[in-house]
């Protein structure tokens, strides 16, 4: 059943991880009233660019997509997320930075950074839990415990 659901998983898990990043800029935006309300949407694109950029790249390059049913363990899954994040963030608030020509603040890097990780594991978790319980439906709560019906 694994192997069945990793046909689609990848790109679900990409376009997932592409809306929390969205998401997270729409926070942001919405937190520092700089939300453009004439084109609201084409404006969150312009902003979360820099983000979507770094993210789709370096998620690519540390295999954070998951591409094998083995990819789909929850550990392997958010710490590869962790290990992207990490990586994409700075590459995206410098990428920002050189486009607007603005410097980055540290309180802006830390905020980004925690913040923006929490948004992409949080879908992640999410997204990772359903899928084990459709790949395994013989399990049913009971994997807490050790235990299998």
């Amino acid at each position: 059943m694994a192997n069945k659901l990793m046909r689609w998983t990848p790109w679900i898990v990409l376009t997932g991880d592409l809306l929390a990043v969205l998401l997270f800029v729409f926070v942001g935006q919405r937190d520092h009233n700089t939300v453009d309300m004439a084109q609201p949407l084409l404006g969150l694109l312009r902003t979360g660019f820099p983000f979507l950029l770094a993210w789709v790249t370096v998620a690519w390059v540390v295999h954070a997509i998951p591409l094998k049913p083995e990819d789909m363990q929850l550990r392997t899954l958010l710490g590869r997320a962790v290990t992207a994040w990490f990586i994409a963030a700075p590459l995206a608030l410098m990428l920002r930075g050189f486009l607007l020509r603005r410097d980055i603040p540290p309180a802006f890097m830390l905020v980004t950074l925690t913040l923006g990780s929490l948004f992409v594991l949080a879908w992640r978790l999410v997204f990772g839990w359903f899928w084990h319980k459709r790949a395994n439906p013989q399990t049913l709560g009971q994997e807490e415990l050790g235990t299998r019906i």
